[in-house]
């Protein structure tokens, strides 16, 4: 695959927003000590789509 490398590092960082989205929302939660459901709920969605993204996006070995 001619964009094997460039694959796995773009799936690498949809991995890595999918993390820092999850870190911000407890943490925000924690510091504002309330948070809508409806926020949360956004914030848990946009983490598993950016998950699934890099999921996909990284080539499968041969």
């Amino acid at each position: 695959m001619k964009h094997e490398d460039r694959r796995k590092e773009a799936g690498k960082m949809f991995i890595d927003i999918a993390k820092y989205i999850i870190t911000v929302g407890i943490i925000g939660n924690f510091l504002s000590e309330k948070m809508p459901l409806g926020a949360a709920i956004a914030i848990f969605t946009v983490a598993i789509i950016s998950f699934i993204i890099g999921f996909y996006t990284i080539p499968p070995k041969k």
